[in-house]
């Protein structure tokens, strides 16, 4: 898939984000993620959704998958591919495009077409109303074919959710996403605090690690 990703977010300038957050550990929910991975399965592939900087991309290219890495801003694919060496670099594919593009972009590299993870670490709040549902049912037929979603979601009370342009939910609708899924972590944080960028910041987020199994009686921690 080549052209502008639908994503208005790829415009911003997330210089200063890329900066701030250069060097940090991958998230603790694709860690959990890849943990409940089986250990004997061969070769896979997972997607990652709004890859920023490449951490996450990373950890997944380390445990020797290959990695289809989307993001919408024109930067991010070089700051991804920075300092991989050409092993990892030849089993990863980066796309500008943001996760609502994700059936096109599958349309396009059918190779990734069953993944073992789905990745979307703060990306799918940037995801506009509008077309959340549209895809969430991309990447919830993922889930449900085998994949181990990761991934966090802005509650209603997060600063950030008062911009109509990005996605909240209540703990009710974030469980609602994942009826019939076995979900291993669904933790709420809410806390004052800052951004990345150092602005303060009333956070508001639902951390969740599903997919692989029946569903369980709990919903982790």
């Amino acid at each position: 898939m080549t052209g502008q990703p639908s994503n208005p977010w790829g415009d911003r300038d997330w210089t200063p984000y890329y900066e701030a957050v250069a060097g940090k550990e991958p998230r603790e929910t694709l860690i959990r993620a890849i943990e409940i991975l089986d250990p004997s399965a061969g070769p896979r592939c997972a997607i990652d959704l709004g890859a920023g900087e490449g951490r996450d991309t990373r950890l997944l290219l380390a445990h020797g998958m290959r990695v289809l890495a989307l993001d919408p801003h024109p930067a991010a694919g070089d700051r991804i591919r920075a300092g991989l060496d050409r092993a990892s670099l030849d089993r990863m594919t980066v796309v500008r495009a943001g996760a609502e593009d994700l059936s096109g972009v599958l349309d396009a590299h059918p190779a990734f077409a069953l993944p073992a993870v789905v990745n979307a670490s703060f990306s799918l709040p940037f995801v506009r109303p509008e077309i959340f549902a549209r895809a969430w049912g991309v990447i919830a037929g993922l889930v449900r074919g085998g994949a181990v979603f990761a991934g966090q979601f802005f509650g209603p009370r997060d600063t950030w959710a008062t911009n109509p342009t990005r996605s909240h939910h209540t703990r009710g609708e974030v469980e609602g996403l994942f009826s019939g899924l076995r979900v291993h972590v669904l933790r709420e944080d809410e806390k004052d605090g800052f951004d990345a960028e150092g602005r303060a910041k009333h956070w508001h987020v639902f951390h969740v690690v599903a997919g692989r199994g029946e569903p369980a009686g709990g919903s982790g921690r």
